[in-house]
């Protein structure tokens, strides 16, 4: 707009770049060549660690759910995840706290304070404390640096998800109570 772009022009641009980038990211993650994988051979395994001590886990990302749910089963974790959210299915992605909330919401969790968010992003850190977390993890596998991660506001960061520790056994269950019907 400020360049003098005619606003039926900059629109056809926008929508030439998106499509460009979902087919880049269809021939990236789908295509029979594709290399995508896990960003640690362990993950599956420490995923399974979490469950065993009664964690639930769930995903957030900004992609469009088609390519997260994409993601989700070529990975395989949809054997094992709890949840998953996507930015276009809430009013407002990161770093607004939505998709925490309706994450905690369908997986029915009370207390925000037992939600540990993990990210790679400051993005994804500023989500986390947006949403009120106990805990909000950067990790250093994404774009963000240590230094950047921290400044966000991270309580901790670590190299790898799978280097967070596990907790020894299943994390205590809050107390069934019937529904307040007022």
């Amino acid at each position: 707009r400020k360049a003098g772009i005619p606003e039926a022009e900059l629109e056809v641009n926008i929508e030439k770049i998106a499509e460009n980038f979902m087919n880049s990211i269809d021939e990236a993650y789908f295509d029979e060549a594709s290399t995508i994988g896990h960003i640690d051979v362990g993950l599956f395994g420490y995923f399974m660690q979490l469950k065993r001590a009664g964690i639930k886990i769930a995903l957030d990302t900004g992609y469009p759910p088609h390519i997260q749910e994409g993601l989700v089963k070529r990975l395989g974790f949809d054997k094992i995840v709890d949840g998953y959210i996507s930015s276009y299915q809430v009013a407002e992605g990161r770093p607004y706290p939505y998709m925490v909330h309706q994450l905690m919401e369908r997986l029915r969790i009370e207390n925000v304070r037992r939600v540990c968010k993990v990210g790679d992003s400051c993005r994804d850190v500023e989500e986390g404390l947006n949403a009120g977390c106990g805990l909000v993890v950067g990790v250093l596998s994404g774009a963000d640096s240590k230094e950047a991660l921290m400044a966000a506001g991270a309580h901790v960061v670590a190299n790898c998800v799978t280097d967070l520790p596990v907790p020894r056994g299943p994390v205590r269950q809050a107390k069934l109570r019937l529904p307040d019907l007022s």
